[in-house]
């Protein structure tokens, strides 16, 4: 997780996967950046904690944000064509995707939606989740002109170590085998009235 936050390292690696898959004849499909944490959520203000909430938004908001700044140039545009638009796919299978195209997914949370926001609390994790929401807005009419769709992501309340402390509280709790394979297939299934927006592992849209 550290590396998500240092953008030298972030860096590094978009020079590294530049170096294995030049971008004059190759080009991103599918990418998904999916971090997230949860400290300890905040009852009321007075528990709002500092380093705690720089942390939250540092893996939350700022890491994606570097990603998408330093792949960014992966992703296909109109005014070059990739070694795939020409053809040369060397056995890889996309599944329902667009070979030309391209899917930018970030990891959102429905308590990021200030409208659905119905309980207050959690200020650190609604907020980075808030900023995620806006991210993915931004990035999406940046990616306009090209080829790129940026769309955001709920993968509902998963059975992992982020949620461990409200395992057996409620129901629809998923397990992350089902959350992974409802958000592919939604991936897989979008089109052009998915960009800029949030969704949920049952293909809902999350308003803002």
């Amino acid at each position: 997780m550290r590396s998500l936050v240092d953008e030298k390292s972030i860096k590094e690696a978009s020079e590294h996967a530049k170096h294995l898959f030049p971008t004059s004849s190759h080009h991103l499909h599918l990418a998904f950046a999916i971090p997230g944490i949860l400290l300890p959520p905040e009852k009321n203000p007075n528990q709002i904690d500092y380093s705690n909430t720089l942390e939250t938004f540092k893996v939350n908001t700022i890491g994606p944000m570097l990603l998408f700044k330093h792949f960014s140039s992966f992703l296909p545009s109109n005014s070059k064509q990739s070694s795939f638009e020409k053809g040369e796919r060397e056995g890889e299978e996309y599944e329902g995707l667009n070979e030309h195209k391209a899917i930018w997914a970030m990891m959102s949370a429905r308590v990021g939606s200030v409208s659905d926001n119905k309980k207050g609390g959690w200020y650190s994790y609604r907020s980075s989740k808030a900023a995620v929401n806006q991210l993915v807005k931004s990035f999406h009419l940046h990616s306009t002109s090209s080829t790129t769709m940026v769309l955001g992501l709920h993968p509902g309340t998963v059975k992992t170590d982020l949620s461990k402390d409200y395992w057996g509280k409620g129901e629809g709790m998923l397990e992350k085998e089902e959350s992974a394979e409802k958000l592919v297939e939604l991936v897989r299934q979008a089109d052009e009235k998915f960009g800029g927006k949030i969704w949920d592992y049952k293909r809902d849209e999350v308003l803002p």
